[in-house]
């Protein structure tokens, strides 16, 4: 099979013209119910390690996905098709990072990705939390933008607190199953978002928890929404802008992960004494989420159970509960992307995660994401003794670590 496609150049040509199109019809009102706006996907694999001229192995990364792909004449871009027929364009970012673009129906291509990454342990999205937003808001679209107009969508889902969850998957990422939540969208111009947020979320803790942003688009109207889950999809005229957009914020997200590893793996290393004698340290720090106010013992146990013992839940982890009294578990588990192990101890005060070396730092993203959102907004985290979201700062910004 050959792509229809000659070159990169091409198609990025065709897809700034159908975002042109698809934005003319959105601003006047006559975007059809079928007609699928650009999407990009930002997914997260197994690095690579240029340093040794070992790349990202795209085959290895998609075996088992049932994904089929064309390169593009012999460019770093795919072609995609699967059970369905054609899914969009695979594009390699770097030696951990791809981005599908597609141009197909939110509700096809989110299902095909969605459960494309479930799948393989290979695959696994790039966790955007609430601290990722603010950081971006504050520091890139506040100081630039601030008469421009963002959107903010904000949601909690109290998954644990009921005597029971079934652990039904969701059909959506973005359209859960009904259930007591708190959620908010907000449509405003930046300088005045920055004026009410601080006291809303103070106010009412769900709203801490951010699950989408839009970013306004260079110079024209409309922007592109940025989801927890790595999704962009594209409501501006131009492809090419958003894409620079999607590869700024996966450099950022890379670095961030780099910068996790290198502080919580643990491991031993020979250290050399004095007049030539040899010892052994131990390096690395646990993550830790510190619940303040305690989780209920119902919250507490439901999210235990339904996370390891039964495998299910948001978490993508399994394990095997030790109890220690009725308020204190250890677990031996397994990351479920890239199947490593993960260690924890969890009260309904704290939770302490050990990432042994290897275990990828993504899967810190993905626990902050879904504890904040699933179990409790007002959870803080702290990578060793550095707080999350000022650590994705100080990365932003160039600071030293």
């Amino acid at each position: 099979m050959t792509s229809p496609f000659p070159s990169k150049e091409q198609v990025f040509d065709f897809l700034d013209d159908y975002a042109y199109q698809r934005k003319e019809e959105i601003d006047r009102r006559q975007l059809g119910k079928d007609q699928g706006l650009i999407k990009s996907y930002l997914l997260e694999t197994m690095p690579g390690n240029p340093e040794r001229g070992t790349g990202m192995d795209l085959p290895v990364v998609l075996r088992g996905t049932g994904w089929q792909i064309v390169p593009i004449e012999d460019t770093a871009l795919y072609q995609v098709y699967d059970g369905e027929g054609e899914l969009g364009f695979l594009e390699p970012l770097s030696s951990r990072h791809l981005a599908l673009h597609s141009i197909s129906e939110t509700r096809r291509a989110d299902k095909a990705v969605r459960n494309t990454v479930l799948a393989t342990s290979q695959l696994d999205f790039a966790w955007l939390s609430s601290s990722y937003f603010q950081v971006l808001w504050q520091h890139l679209i506040l100081p630039q933008m601030p008469k421009r107009f963002i959107k903010l969508r904000f949601e909690h889902e109290a998954r644990f607190e009921a005597d029971s969850w079934d652990g039904r998957r969701e059909k959506s990422l973005e359209e859960p199953m009904e259930r007591r939540a708190s959620s908010l969208t907000i449509t405003e111009r930046s300088h005045k978002v920055a004026q009410f947020l601080p006291d809303l979320q103070r106010v009412h803790p769900p709203f801490r928890v951010i699950k989408m942003l839009r970013i306004p688009a260079p110079e024209v109207r409309g922007g592109y929404d940025l989801w927890s889950w790595g999704k962009m999809t594209y409501r501006a005229p131009s492809f090419r802008d958003g894409r620079a957009q999607m590869l700024s914020i996966a450099r950022l997200y890379e670095r961030t992960t780099q910068v996790i590893e290198q502080l919580l793996w643990f491991q031993v290393e020979r250290i050399k004494g004095k007049e030539g004698s040899e010892g052994m340290t131990l390096r690395g720090a646990p993550v830790t989420f510190t619940f303040t106010p305690p989780l209920s013992i119902t919250a507490f146990r439901n999210f235990v159970t339904t996370t390891f013992e039964r495998g299910q839940g948001p978490l993508r982890l399994w394990g095997n509960p030790i109890w220690r009294g009725d308020k204190k578990v250890h677990i031996y588990g397994m990351d479920l992307h890239l199947w490593r192990r993960i260690y924890l101890e969890i009260t309904p005060r704290q939770m302490r995660v050990i990432l042994p070396r290897g275990t990828c730092g993504n899967t810190v993203h993905r626990l902050v994401v879904n504890v904040l959102r699933y179990l409790t907004p007002t959870a803080q985290v702290f990578i060793g003794e550095a707080e999350y979201e000022r650590l994705i700062e100080r990365v932003l910004l160039g600071e030293d670590i």
